[in-house]
């Protein structure tokens, strides 16, 4: 039965027991009126308390329902409050890594940087080397050719005479110049070969061209100091030479021969070795008229050149 059925039941008793005392008035007897008033006063009493005890029942409930609604609330916004603090530190932890990640691709970066600077210095100074070594090349090469086409005049003059007598007549010359006469003449080529040398004020390319200059008179004046040596040997063995076919045609003949190399042979091989320092020592030799008239053995021979006596 429904509240609505509840409360208008009684009305409908109320109408029943107002109609009731009319015929109870007509047919019933007046004894049986007390006990049905009683019934009729106590059956909304019993209704209301049934309405109130619903009312409270359905209050609990909703109190309950909503308790239990705010428990679930709250379990719901302490879950979304710890996943959003867990959000916010795996975001501060993204944060640092990055960061951190960041940090190590601008080192690598630098490094990278650094070393492609260096290799493509290195390259570049090698190819500046190359190019240097070839133009160095190049210039040395032209250089060459030059000297070649145009090769360097000596700043003396070597007198050309027929055979090795000239070269014999220039060096009696030179023999019998006094040590003064030798001195000014060397004072003299020395004095036009030597000038001041004044460097100052000068840039450092003008240091390395002068220095180079230098290099190259010194190596053009060991080349003339050669050619000097290699000619004074050949005149020391022209002399040699000659004092000793002297001293074959001596022993060969007499006439114009023998009067001419009489002449030279003054200047035999003993008097080169002591006028010039380092002229090795005469050697007795013998001639081939000498091999053939020669009757002495081997052993005496050998003992004459051992200056040993047999």
């Amino acid at each position: 039965m429904s509240d609505d059925e509840r409360g208008a039941s009684p009305e409908k008793e109320e109408e029943q027991a107002g109609d009731e005392p009319v015929q109870e008035e007509e047919e019933a007897p007046p004894v049986e009126e007390a006990p049905q008033a009683a019934k009729q006063s106590s059956g909304p009493t019993e209704a209301m308390r049934q309405m109130e005890e619903a009312k409270q029942r359905r209050s609990e409930r909703e109190q309950e329902e909503l308790k239990e609604y705010e428990e679930m609330r709250r379990a719901e916004k302490q879950a979304e409050e710890e996943e959003i603090r867990k959000l916010k530190e795996k975001k501060e932890r993204r944060k640092i890594e990055r960061a951190e990640e960041e940090k190590k691709q601008a080192e690598q970066r630098a490094v990278e940087e650094a070393r492609r600077k260096a290799e493509e210095e290195e390259r570049k100074r090698k190819k500046e080397e190359e190019l240097r070594i070839k133009q160095e090349s190049r210039a040395a090469a032209m250089k060459e050719a030059d000297r070649l086409r145009n090769p360097p005049k000596p700043n003396f003059i070597i007198s050309k005479k027929g055979g090795s007598v000239g070269n014999v007549v220039k060096a009696k010359e030179d023999m019998t110049k006094s040590k003064e006469q030798l001195e000014e003449e060397k004072k003299a080529i020395l004095t036009q070969r030597i000038h001041a040398l004044n460097i100052d004020g000068f840039s450092s390319d003008q240091l390395t061209e002068k220095a180079k200059d230098l290099y190259n008179q010194i190596y053009k004046l060991e080349s003339e100091k050669y050619d000097l040596e290699e000619r004074f040997k050949r005149q020391q063995y022209d002399m040699m030479e000659l004092a000793e076919r002297a001293r074959q045609m001596n022993k060969g003949g007499k006439g114009k021969a023998h009067r001419v190399t009489e002449t030279v042979s003054t200047a035999g091989s003993d008097e080169i070795a002591s006028k010039i320092p380092g002229a090795p020592p005469m050697v007795k030799l013998a001639s081939k008229y000498e091999r053939k008239v020669d009757r002495r053995s081997v052993r005496e021979k050998m003992a004459m050149f051992s200056n040993q006596p047999a």
